[in-house]
């Protein structure tokens, strides 16, 4: 089973199986990006899904993330249909669907952003090297392979994210 992280920095923030993960940027599509679609979601729902965010989009991505999580917040966890078969079962998510809230459900990706943003931040401002946030395939021999990708390649792609192939 393939886990997926966000990245930034110097460290890995585990976030779940490729299933979890994706759900997370469907809700943000379907609950944000839709409903709200005045707001420029695609620093989320393309530059962070496919791509990487650029030093300079972090306190808009940041902003809007927040927005995320409080649109997330008055959203029952029974928004989504949660299949029978991946509930209860950790080797299929590591979502908890009995959460209140969809935020509740999805409280550690909006945490490890955060994280991984301070910690881009952070090894910027100590080494002058910007490691960019992005969504990583966190086992080692996935992030192994992306990890010295050049950015022009990230820039460059079309269809699938690097993590999802």
């Amino acid at each position: 089973m393939r886990n997926i992280g966000f990245h930034g920095g110097h460290t890995i923030y585990e976030l779940g199986p490729v299933s979890d993960v994706v759900l997370f940027f469907d809700c943000l599509n379907i609950y944000a990006e839709r409903e709200h679609p005045k707001q420029k979601w695609s620093l989320l729902t393309d530059r962070l899904y496919r791509r990487y965010l650029r030093l300079e989009d972090l306190d808009a991505a940041s902003a809007l993330m927040e927005q995320a999580r409080q649109i997330f917040a008055d959203l029952p966890s029974s928004a989504v249909e949660w299949e029978p078969r991946m509930v209860g079962n950790e080797e299929k998510t590591w979502l908890a669907p009995n959460q209140p809230t969809l935020a509740d459900v999805f409280r550690k990706y909006f945490e490890h952003f955060a994280s991984a943003r301070s910690s881009a931040e952070s090894f910027q401002k100590a080494f002058n090297i910007y490691q960019p946030v992005r969504v990583v395939i966190s086992d080692l021999p996935g992030f192994a392979r992306d990890k010295n990708k050049p950015l022009a390649e990230y820039d460059a792609l079309e269809g699938m994210p690097f993590w999802l192939q």
